[in-house]
């Protein structure tokens, strides 16, 4: 009967020894989480992070006339782009931030040379939006300096793939 009770304590022992330590691991499993939920990250967007610009002097590439009987250039143009920054926040303070274009506007003036003399023959005011596809915008690197400025300060239209490039400064 002796045997029996010092087994039985000694099982009792152990018993305790893990659920204390299983305790443990539970509460640090709580602090951890506990910290994730804390340092958990989110989007701050607001209307003030939004901009609407004028792009001077972008650049056209692959414009394809309705004939081949003339050299085609595009000259003037008055185009805006509408962007805006997302910023990732944590506990802490700004994680990230990413860059989102939601449009272009504004229009071009293509210009018709003959081929033979290279003289104009005509001028036609155009849409940018006017096209095929919707423009996708890709987006060059970005870099926001404490005390710096950043716009876009470049914009290149691709008419064959509809993509538009776009390069921050």
């Amino acid at each position: 009967m002796f045997i029996f009770i010092t087994v039985f304590f000694h099982i009792l022992q152990v018993f305790i020894k893990n659920v204390n330590k299983m305790a443990l691991e539970i509460n640090q499993i709580i602090e951890q989480e506990i910290k994730h939920v804390l340092n958990e990250t989110r989007v701050m967007e607001h209307d003030n992070f939004k901009f609407r610009q004028q792009v001077e002097n972008p650049k056209f590439h692959n414009y394809d006339g309705f004939s081949g009987d003339y050299d085609v250039d595009i000259t003037k143009s008055d185009i805006i782009i509408n962007w805006n920054i997302k910023f990732w926040v944590n506990q802490s303070g700004i994680e990230n931030f990413f860059i989102a274009v939601t449009g272009v506007e504004g229009n071009y003036l293509v210009e018709m040379y003959n081929k033979q003399s290279d003289a104009k023959e005509q001028e036609t005011p155009k849409e940018i939006n006017d096209v095929k596809i919707p423009w996708k915008f890709s987006l060059g690197d970005a870099t926001l300096i404490k005390g710096g400025s950043l716009y876009v300060d470049n914009l290149i239209f691709n008419f064959t793939t509809g993509e538009c490039q776009v390069t921050f400064a």
